[in-house]
Protein backbone atom coordinates (compact mmCIF):
# COMPACT_ATOMS: atom_id res chain seq x y z
CA UNK A 1 0.00 0.00 0.00
CA UNK A 2 1.62 2.77 -0.67
CA UNK A 3 2.04 5.65 1.54
CA UNK A 4 0.31 9.24 0.98
CA UNK A 5 3.05 12.02 1.47
CA UNK A 6 3.29 16.15 1.02
CA UNK A 7 5.77 17.53 -1.35
CA UNK A 8 8.06 18.51 2.34
CA UNK A 9 8.54 14.67 2.98
CA UNK A 10 9.77 14.07 -0.40
CA UNK A 11 13.36 13.16 -1.06
CA UNK A 12 15.81 12.12 -4.04
CA UNK A 13 15.17 8.57 -4.86
CA UNK A 14 11.20 8.55 -4.28
CA UNK A 15 9.17 6.66 -6.54
CA UNK A 16 5.55 8.89 -6.61
CA UNK A 17 2.27 9.05 -8.51
CA UNK A 18 0.28 12.16 -8.37
CA UNK A 19 -2.85 12.40 -7.48
CA UNK A 20 -4.19 13.05 -10.77
CA UNK A 21 -1.97 10.51 -12.66
CA UNK A 22 -0.92 6.63 -12.92
CA UNK A 23 2.51 7.06 -14.10
CA UNK A 24 5.78 6.47 -11.73
CA UNK A 25 7.60 9.04 -11.36
CA UNK A 26 11.36 8.78 -10.12
CA UNK A 27 11.82 12.25 -7.80
CA UNK A 28 15.35 13.99 -8.49
CA UNK A 29 15.25 16.73 -6.37
CA UNK A 30 13.04 18.95 -4.44
CA UNK A 31 13.48 22.72 -3.39
CA UNK A 32 11.17 25.75 -2.47
CA UNK A 33 9.98 28.17 -4.55
CA UNK A 34 7.20 30.63 -5.36
CA UNK A 35 3.60 29.15 -5.21
CA UNK A 36 5.00 26.08 -3.62
CA UNK A 37 7.59 23.23 -3.52
CA UNK A 38 9.65 22.70 -7.20
CA UNK A 39 9.80 19.05 -7.22
CA UNK A 40 12.42 17.83 -10.29
CA UNK A 41 11.04 13.93 -11.58
CA UNK A 42 11.77 11.88 -14.39
CA UNK A 43 9.48 9.14 -15.76
CA UNK A 44 9.98 5.51 -14.50
CA UNK A 45 10.68 3.50 -17.12
CA UNK A 46 9.03 -0.52 -17.63
CA UNK A 47 11.20 -3.24 -17.67
CA UNK A 48 13.21 -1.45 -14.80
CA UNK A 49 14.80 1.71 -13.34
CA UNK A 50 17.56 3.38 -15.00
CA UNK A 51 19.36 6.03 -14.59
CA UNK A 52 18.03 9.66 -14.20
CA UNK A 53 20.15 11.05 -16.82
CA UNK A 54 18.86 8.86 -19.14
CA UNK A 55 15.56 10.18 -19.03
CA UNK A 56 14.09 13.44 -19.49
CA UNK A 57 13.08 15.72 -16.74
CA UNK A 58 10.19 17.88 -15.70
CA UNK A 59 9.75 20.26 -13.00
CA UNK A 60 6.41 20.41 -11.45
CA UNK A 61 4.75 23.08 -8.97
CA UNK A 62 3.29 21.46 -5.82
CA UNK A 63 1.21 23.35 -3.36
CA UNK A 64 2.31 22.29 0.10
CA UNK A 65 -0.52 20.74 1.34
CA UNK A 66 -0.58 18.28 -2.35
CA UNK A 67 -0.90 14.60 -1.82
CA UNK A 68 0.75 12.36 -3.27
CA UNK A 69 1.54 8.50 -3.13
CA UNK A 70 4.88 7.56 -2.72
CA UNK A 71 5.32 3.89 -4.04
CA UNK A 72 9.04 3.13 -3.02
CA UNK A 73 12.51 4.56 -3.28
CA UNK A 74 15.42 3.64 -5.18
CA UNK A 75 18.91 3.78 -4.27
CA UNK A 76 20.31 7.27 -4.38
CA UNK A 77 23.24 5.95 -6.47
CA UNK A 78 20.86 5.33 -9.62
CA UNK A 79 20.79 9.33 -9.21
CA UNK A 80 23.49 11.06 -11.08
CA UNK A 81 24.77 13.49 -7.95
CA UNK A 82 24.07 16.59 -10.58
CA UNK A 83 21.45 16.21 -10.73
CA UNK A 84 20.13 15.86 -7.12
CA UNK A 85 18.56 18.83 -5.46
CA UNK A 86 18.54 18.30 -1.69
CA UNK A 87 14.93 18.71 -0.21
CA UNK A 88 14.47 21.72 1.37
CA UNK A 89 17.55 23.76 -0.36
CA UNK A 90 16.41 27.07 -1.79
CA UNK A 91 16.98 27.60 -5.59
CA UNK A 92 19.17 30.79 -5.40
CA UNK A 93 17.55 32.01 -8.94
CA UNK A 94 14.01 32.87 -7.36
CA UNK A 95 14.09 36.17 -5.41
CA UNK A 96 13.23 35.81 -1.99
CA UNK A 97 9.37 35.74 -0.44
Amino acid sequence: MPDVVQPGELEAGDLIVLADGQDVLIVVGVRLGHGGFLVTVTPSRPGGIQRAGSRPELVITLAADAEIRRTGRIPPASLLPSQVTPAGAMDSTLPPG
